[in-house]
């Protein structure tokens, strides 16, 4: 039996969680340095860090969140403290961010067990000790703790269009005052790239799996409703995905 639960440290005395972007007291000095692995060579270095079919699965995965696209999200997430990952799946993305900013503490959550065992061989492999991994669905896994930010990154269009508000809400609630909520997405405009998407969706999960595209706006409206402040942007690509990238903001 596989244990679901997350074990989290005490964390340090205080009145309320803060969030990492909130200023520094003592006036301790940031560092603003670019990150030295990044785009292209952290890619290569989790890629390099799979066996054969999960590395071809990899490079797919990659060739649709690609590097830019990786840069515009490592830019909003906190460069430190501790982050979920939904639906890690391979551990693909906590091994890229881990490597962009080496503070960061993911956690990620995924109810494949073998791609949760992977994750842990990819984090192991990059030396990213403080990173953990749980299977579990996000929808009722035992996740311990708070976290200064969450990533969903193509997850949300997979849940069944009854459970994506519950799992939203519960992120919220995972989530630090001020603490991020950064969600990948595909929106349903232009129509062209929308079925697109979901040809290529439906290779990778087939026909049995329900799949539930919304448009941005509503992602939006339905974030704010929850309590989050919200911005979102569309980003191009040389495919015709329909990329959006949602930053929200707990207040």
């Amino acid at each position: 039996m596989v244990d679901s639960r997350i074990a989290e440290p005490q964390p340090a005395s205080s009145n309320a969680p803060r969030s990492p972007w909130a200023p520094q007291s003592g006036g301790a000095r940031r560092d603003f340095a670019p990150p030295e692995t990044y785009g292209r060579a952290a890619i290569a270095n989790v890629v390099r860090a799979l066996p054969p079919l999960e590395r071809a699965y990899s490079i797919a995965r990659f060739s649709i969140l690609r590097s830019k696209l990786l840069s515009v999200m490592d830019l909003l997430l906190c460069d430190e403290g501790r982050i979920l990952d939904v639906g890690c799946g391979f551990g693909l993305f906590a091994g890229y961010f881990g490597q962009t900013q080496p503070r960061r503490r993911i956690v990620g959550v995924d109810p494949n067990a073998r791609r949760i065992a992977m994750a842990r061989r990819v984090a192991e492999r990059l030396g990213m000790r403080e990173h953990a991994f749980v299977v579990g669905d996000v929808r009722d896994a035992t996740i311990g703790g708070v976290f200064d930010a969450a990533y969903v990154l193509d997850v949300m269009h997979h849940l069944p269009e009854d459970d994506q508000r519950r799992v939203l809400e519960r992120l919220r609630g995972l989530l630090v005052r001020g603490g991020m909520l950064l969600v990948k997405d595909i929106t349903t405009e232009p129509r062209s790239g929308l079925l697109f998407t979901e040809a290529l969706d439906r290779l990778m999960v087939g026909f049995r799996e329900p799949l539930a595209y919304r448009h941005h706006r509503e992602w939006g409206e339905m974030l704010t409703d929850l309590g989050f402040k919200v911005r979102i942007v569309r980003v191009p690509d040389v495919l015709p995905y329909p990329h959006v990238v949602i930053s929200a903001i707990k207040l």
